[in-house]
């Protein structure tokens, strides 16, 4: 009787609601299922997901499920999660009245549409609306388009995150305004389109907007994720009347992250810098190379002499107009560079620290070469960023604060480089891809450099010469005869790279078959010896290599010959570079050279590592 006595109280009241207009007061519309709400089946049309009494506090709705409606409700949308029934509401008249919803790209299709209802006041690395951090150059002023708060014609458009906000004749008369969460609200800027074009708009809570039942807005970031923001915005339209909300509704949107790209991916052009009659057979190996692929290359006269140190070359991703954007971004070092000349349209440009003070043995450990990262391993599909420490001194923190903040390569992994002179990963190992798909990566081995130098001494080469025409001109003999020398490298093997082969081998989840030493002999101060084979650049199934200077045997060089058997399973070919000029001055081919890569065709939300996949 009781149950009979409720059901027809409850009934009652849905038919007296049913016939009023709504005023000041939202109606919550749970969310879906998941939420454990108990439903329960009434005799008559009804709909038993909305809380019915204003004072009834559903906690499992937010402040992104209010909506409202009018004097009806079709039938078929019982029993349906909030964000179905805002899309349906809205096509009844009354609904109409009182539709009041901001929403983005949330599916990230690259269209605003009803299907962007969905979640749109959550986020997760899968779904939600993306904004980019808009540092690029669309109308050639030299300067990064967010800086101007201007938007500078249809390129700038396109980098704008749009949103939509549809508001019902009914709140004509209310003040509408925008509140961006206060961690965010330094770091975007909003603008709303009317017949004068793109203003920008203050999002305080305070400002009144201009009235339209379809407003349409563009939303910027000016700046990546960071230590200080995580790169999350939270806003919120609201109508007030008479000092009162009486409608809100909320979107959350995420700067899209900085992708490092690999050893391994496609590149699209090469730099290098002019040193005159010192690098000029290199630039043109280099350039012979290049035409050969058709892949570019980009002389800097006077330039910085180590390219790779100065800059890193990376990607964005932002869905438009039902395809995916790939814009490289350069984040440029403290070092003298032609970063900023990358800038045009497409191309954004950012740069994070400043130079700090570090004693003798340190000055190079903030380099970009001691910032790299692997292939896609397995568990993380964008690949792992890795850089060099040395004791107490790490590689710049501002930069690995940022890294951090992007999330999308995972944590990154810590090489101990104390035992080099430059302190940077690229001279410990390097990564070089394969026909399968399974990268390998090359690490250099002190050991198999002096089993090589023993393997030539006894097969009867001990007066061959090695080191050609460098500084360290020797025989092999004399090598071996360098007690001092050879124990050093025995124990740099010992004690620094076999350590590195055991850390990386877990952290990268790597195979013994993937792991490649490279002979290599280091002088005491950790430089390299003879040329650095694993400071190298693959580019297009080709890779650049560092002229060993081996010994001549038959008319080869017996150090080119082993490298090019330990690698033989990645089918590259090989190119030998003369890079007497950068060995001199302690680096090799890879510290020479910047490259700009392709990024990936997928995005990155269909390449997460396994921490980022949980909703």
């Amino acid at each position: 009787m009781h149950q009979i006595r409720w059901a027809r109280t409850l009934a009652t009241t849905i038919g007296m609601l049913a016939g009023m207009e709504l005023t000041n007061t939202p109606i919550i519309i749970a969310p879906p299922a998941s939420c454990a709400l108990v439903q329960k089946q009434l005799p008559s049309q009804s709909l038993i997901t909305v809380n019915l009494l204003p004072n009834v506090i559903n906690h499992c709705a937010t402040g992104g499920d209010l909506i409202f409606y009018g004097d009806s409700y079709p039938s078929n949308i019982l029993l349906q999660p909030y964000e179905i029934l805002s899309a349906e509401l809205e096509t009844t008249n009354a609904g109409e009245k009182n539709t009041f919803i901001l929403f983005g790209d949330t599916n990230r299709d690259g269209i605003l549409d009803t299907k962007d209802y969905f979640k749109r006041h959550y986020w997760n690395w899968k779904k939600g609306a993306i904004i980019l951090f808009n540092n690029d150059d669309d109308d050639g002023n030299k300067s990064l388009d967010w800086q101007d708060k201007l938007i500078n014609g249809d390129k700038d458009i396109e980098d704008l995150a749009k949103l939509k906000f549809k508001v019902g004749s009914n709140f004509a008369k209310a003040k509408l305004v925008l509140e961006a969460d206060e961690k965010a609200s330094p770091y975007i800027n909003i603008f709303q389109k009317d017949e004068g074009g793109w203003k920008l708009v203050n999002a305080d809570g305070k400002s009144a907007l201009a009235y339209n039942r379809d407003i349409l807005f563009g939303v910027e970031a000016k700046q990546f994720a960071n230590k200080d923001w995580n790169g999350l915005l939270r806003l919120k339209a609201l109508a007030i009347q008479d000092g009162k909300i009486v409608a809100e509704d909320t979107i959350k949107m995420r700067v899209s992250p900085w992708i490092m790209l690999p050893n391994t991916a496609p590149v699209v052009e090469m730099y290098v810098s002019d040193r005159g009659k010192n690098n000029s057979q290199f630039i043109s190996q280099i350039r012979a190379i290049a035409s050969s692929i058709n892949t570019t290359v980009q002389v800097v006269p006077g330039g910085n002499t180590w390219m790779q140190d100065t800059m890193k070359i990376g990607y964005v991703q932002f869905p438009n107009q039902s395809r995916l954007q790939n814009f490289s971004v350069v984040l440029e070092s403290h070092l003298k560079s032609n970063a900023r000349s990358l800038l045009n349209n497409d191309f954004g440009w950012f740069e994070i620290s400043k130079p700090r003070q570090l004693d003798v043995f340190n000055q190079w450990i903030d380099g970009y070469g001691n910032l790299q990262v692997t292939p896609p391993l397995p568990g993380f599909p964008l690949g792992r960023i890795y850089y060099g420490k040395a004791g107490s001194v790490s590689f710049h923190p501002e930069v690995l604060d940022f890294i951090k903040a992007q999330e999308i390569q995972g944590t990154p992994v810590e090489i101990d480089t104390s035992w080099l002179m430059i302190r940077h990963v690229d001279e410990v190992i390097n990564f070089i891809s394969t026909p399968s798909g399974t990268p390998l990566m090359l690490v250099v081995s002190p050991e198999a450099g002096v089993n090589l130098l023993k393997e030539l001494f006894y097969k009867g080469y001990g007066k061959a010469k090695i080191n050609r025409e460098l500084k360290e001109q020797t025989t092999v003999e004399a090598a071996l005869n360098n007690k001092n020398l050879i124990e050093y490298n025995l124990k740099l093997q010992r004690e620094n790279v076999n350590p590195i082969i055991v850390k990386l081998k877990k952290e990268f989840n790597l195979k013994d078959e993937q792991i490649i030493p490279i002979p290599a002999m280091f002088g005491y101060g950790g430089y390299s010896w003879w040329p650095n084979m694993v400071n190298s650049v693959e580019v297009n199934g080709h890779l650049l290599v560092s002229d060993p200077r081996g010994a001549i045997i038959n008319g080869k060089d017996y150090t080119q010959e082993a490298f090019r058997e330990r690698i033989a399973p990645s089918k590259l070919k090989v190119h030998f570079l003369d890079a007497r000029y950068y060995h001199e001055l302690r680096g090799n081919t890879h510290s020479a050279i910047n490259t700009r890569r392709q990024a990936t065709e997928k995005p990155f939300w269909k390449l997460l590592p396994p921490t980022l996949k949980k909703p």
